[in-house]
């Protein structure tokens, strides 16, 4: 019985790929998780010098904040773009700034989806309960309307075996080098429910 279902799989994921025509990058491979903020901004410093590493500090960003949300807080604001944040005194400010009201929004649509915390792993899946592989990775591509790296924006899709197709997520080359995310809305989406 294990065979057929592997084989369907297999066979849906390799059909998702090409039907949306997708190239794979670099997988991130996250050596350990963080538990401060202090360690992710040390992990973001090495890992955001790419869009993949970017993209990857999302997902991590929406891992952290469905296992602690005032650490996943923190590091979600970190992670999107300065550009996209405002000045604030909120509670759930960091460092004087939060997320725009739109990100704040689909932040919240989190609480809503508890797979999405690990759905973005390399591993993880409606089968096995949205448990990842150890350590953690993420598996980023593009299509052909990506965009270019070199101009300092890029839509990248993020892997994913819980919907049809892999999430869109656009990260931008912030004023301080680092690369950000500036659109992430499809990462806060519903999937399918864990078997």
């Amino acid at each position: 019985m294990k065979k057929p279902v592997y084989l369907a799989i297999a066979v849906f994921f390799s059909f998702g790929l090409s039907a949306q025509n997708l190239t794979p990058r670099p997988e991130v491979v996250i050596p350990s998780v963080p538990v401060s903020i202090a360690e992710f901004e040390s992990l973001q410093t090495s890992l955001a010098k790419t869009p993949e590493g970017a993209a990857s500090l999302m997902v991590l960003a929406v891992h952290l904040y469905g296992k602690d949300q005032t650490l996943g807080n923190q590091t979600l604001i970190s992670s999107v773009l300065i550009k996209n944040r405002q000045k604030s005194n909120k509670p759930t400010a960091y460092k004087g700034e939060d997320l725009g009201n739109g990100d704040r929004y689909l932040i919240g649509q989190l609480d809503k989806y508890k797979m999405l915390a690990n759905a973005y792993f390399k591993g993880s899946e409606p089968a096995n309960g949205y448990s990842p592989s150890n350590p953690l990775t993420v598996e980023t591509f593009t299509n052909p309307y990506s965009g270019e790296e070199s101009s300092g924006r890029i839509k990248l899709f993020v892997a994913t075996r819980g919907a049809a197709s892999f999430r869109p997520i656009t990260v931008e080359k912030d004023s301080d080098g680092l690369w950000r995310a500036k659109e992430f809305s499809s990462l806060c989406v519903g999937m399918m429910p864990a078997k």
